[in-house]
């Protein structure tokens, strides 16, 4: 590895990609009961945010280092602390912490790596307001919700943030918008609860309206709105990483 430390922060911003959307745990699923008619997205989301929830990840990517494209595999903890009381952007706001740590290896070397970002949304109706990390300050044009009923075949699009270097969001660096699809899935015949796939997609552009990066987050919804996650990607034009939860 030419550059270990690159490699690890390079996870652990991508990583911040899933502080939108939350984290679970769940795989493939085969068969062909039918789904239930509506999904509650609002409600997934709303459990994540109010209780919390860890999974173990594993991790494999590639890297661009020194020009030279590297290939990395490792494991990790995403966790997300029940919401608290907090601040954003001078309003009160419930915040939600998620912390990703583990270790990746990359040209036969290993090296440990912790990242943080805070997530914030409305008190009330737990509308997503924005998000913070090291370098980043990204705030939504307007406070969203997940929709409260979605079928197989829905999409739309959520919401879109402002982005700033810091809260004293004086340094743009783009725009984020936020989408949904949902799509069907079916279940074994020892599975009776309905189940929809949701991909949560957020799109960066630069200052330019540029696309630089695009994030998409797998979930499994179930008809009682327990919302999953499945995998996460992230790709920009010289660097990608997908998570899969264990």
């Amino acid at each position: 590895m030419k550059d270990t430390t690159r490699t690890a922060k390079f996870v652990a911003a991508m990583l911040l990609a899933l502080a939108l959307n939350a984290c679970g745990g769940g795989g493939g699923l085969s068969g062909t009961t039918a789904p239930a008619a509506t999904f509650d997205l609002q409600t997934g989301i709303s459990g994540l945010v109010a209780n919390g929830q860890s999974s173990n990840v594993t991790l494999a990517g590639t890297v661009n280092n020194s020009g030279t494209s590297e290939p990395f595999t490792g494991t990790g903890t995403l966790t997300l602390a029940p919401r608290v009381s907090a601040t954003f952007n001078g309003e009160g706001a419930l915040s939600q912490t998620q912390i990703v740590s583990g270790s990746v290896t990359a040209a036969g070397q290993t090296d440990t790596y912790t990242a943080s970002v805070l997530d914030f949304y409305a008190t009330g109706n737990d509308a997503f307001l924005g998000e913070t990390s090291s370098g980043e300050y990204d705030v939504a044009q307007t406070a969203f919700t997940y929709p409260a009923s979605v079928v197989a075949g829905s999409s739309g699009v959520l919401g879109t943030t402002n982005d700033y270097t810091d809260s004293t969001m004086g340094t743009p660096t783009g725009t984020t918008q936020v989408s949904y699809a949902v799509t069907a899935v079916s279940n074994t015949a020892s599975d009776a609860t309905s189940t929809v796939m949701v991909a949560i997609t957020s799109q960066v552009n630069d200052t330019q309206n540029s696309p630089v990066e695009t994030d998409v987050t797998n979930y499994s919804l179930t008809d009682g709105g327990v919302l999953t996650l499945v995998s996460a990607s992230v790709q920009n034009s010289s660097e990608s990483l997908t998570v899969t939860v264990q």
